[in-house]
């Protein structure tokens, strides 16, 4: 009977203390924050689970995720080019007068000198002749060779590494791989490393 008493306690000082359970797998792992459950709500769901029928971490599986992650992925989104294909279609919608009524995100932003230059975000840069990444490329470049490029590309892996510190969701993350992996090669060279460090 002790023992069942001592498992319990147990079971009810890790769910108590889970917000450092969750930290502990960010360092250890590097998971951002941001993409765990919330911390009241999977305390709950744990409170009604039975720890016994939980299995120990595989970490062959974890790695082959990871793989997945870093190469399958990006492979797999580079042959879905669904925003390339939205763009291209609302340009010669546009070009041809045949332009979607009402308001694009982009509509009212070059219709006022208050725009221009001042923009911050997406926009930032708007009316300005120089690449917007320009201004703290030379800190990007530093870190890219840093990164050991290899034929003057570095890999997702080595990305991976690096983006991560920025604690930013894995989504995020993914989302500014697809939008500086320019050249849908899988790599970034130091151009695309540069603009998925400004994004």
């Amino acid at each position: 009977m002790p023992s069942v008493f001592g498992k319990d306690s147990k079971r009810k000082e890790l769910i108590n203390n889970l917000h450092l359970v969750y930290e502990k797998i960010e360092r250890e792992q590097s998971i951002p924050l941001g993409d765990f459950p919330k911390i009241e709500r999977m305390q709950d769901i744990l409170r009604n689970m039975d720890f016994t029928k939980f299995r120990p971490l595989d970490r062959r599986l974890i790695e082959r995720i990871d793989k997945m992650l870093s190469e399958d992925v990006p492979r797999l989104m580079s042959m879905i080019p669904q925003e390339e294909h939205a763009y291209l279609q609302l340009n010669s919608q546009s070009e041809s007068g045949n332009a979607p009524s009402g308001n694009t995100i982009f509509s009212d932003q070059q219709e006022t000198p208050f725009s221009i230059g001042g923009i911050e975000g997406i926009n930032a840069g708007i009316g300005e002749h120089e690449w917007i990444v320009e201004r703290s490329k030379h800190e990007y470049d530093q870190v890219f060779v840093q990164l050991s490029p290899q034929n003057g590309k570095i890999t997702g892996a080595s990305a991976k590494q690096e983006m991560i510190k920025s604690k930013l969701p894995n989504n995020v993350l993914g989302r500014i791989w697809k939008l500086s992996d320019i050249d849908k090669d899988g790599m970034l060279d130091i151009d695309e490393w540069a603009l998925s460090q400004h994004l």
